[in-house]
């Protein structure tokens, strides 16, 4: 018996400052996850890349002419501090002209946008599992719309497979009645969430409204300015 009490006291003597100084058994008894959960990395000077698509919303004036199109976008940022950096990207978005804005149900068009931007972004939410961000800046967009009329039908006289063409029957022919471009300077400005996955891989959902400043054109009701307005909002992966 003397000797089990020994074991004892000798056993307490080990435990009970181990404990009392906070020691592994505490730990784990306070945060069950330590050393199970990764921690976010720091992200001061380190180059970032993002990919996306999504909808694209016309609104202003340009919603009264173009129905929502789809669009994807790819960029490159970096960090010059923990929350605060650089983006630069490139959207290219396609569109289908409103047909009651059109002089005659033969008359059908298209409008495609591209942009390349670059943006300060800063996040609001930093270290975390789940961010947030404001972006803003500057951008050069390039702006082209198409008309084209019902002519009829036709037949094509050519087939080969690397034109990708070879009919044998009659096909509908459209005629390009104009087609206009237009490169313009604007700016954007958004906000986005995202969820980080796994090291510096995030899952990102953004908003930015973007306005173009476009060409001035004389109209049957004075000077008119094509300025441009859209709401893309984008779902993608940053990395």
């Amino acid at each position: 018996m003397p000797r089990c009490i020994a074991r004892l006291v000798l056993l307490s003597s080990l435990l009970i400052p181990l404990v009392a100084r906070g020691g592994p058994l505490r730990q784990v008894a306070e945060d069950p996850a330590a050393g199970f959960v990764e921690d976010s990395p720091p992200m001061a000077g380190r180059f970032t890349f993002n990919l996306g698509a999504g909808l694209v919303f016309p609104v202003g004036e340009s919603h009264s002419r173009f129905k929502a199109g789809w669009g994807f976008l790819i960029g490159a940022g970096y960090h010059l501090t923990e929350r605060f950096g650089l983006r630069a990207e490139y959207q290219y978005s396609d569109y289908n002209l409103k047909s009651d804005v059109l002089p005659d149900e033969r008359v059908s068009g298209g409008h495609v946008m591209q942009y390349g931007d670059l943006n300060l972004f800063l996040g609001l939410l930093s270290g975390r599992r789940l961010g947030l961000y404001v972006t803003a800046g500057p951008g050069l967009y390039y702006r082209k719309v198409e008309l084209s009329q019902f002519a009829g039908t036709g037949f094509i006289p050519v087939c080969d497979p690397w034109f990708f063409t070879c009919y044998t029957e009659v096909v509908p022919v459209d005629v390009i009645l104009d087609s206009r471009s237009s490169t313009d300077i604007g700016v954007n400005g958004g906000v986005g969430l995202t969820y980080r996955l796994y090291g510096t891989v995030r899952v990102y959902l953004e908003a930015r409204y973007h306005h173009i400043f476009g060409p001035e054109y004389q109209t049957a009701t004075g000077a008119r300015r094509a300025n441009g307005q859209y709401l893309p909002i984008n779902l993608g992966l940053s990395f």
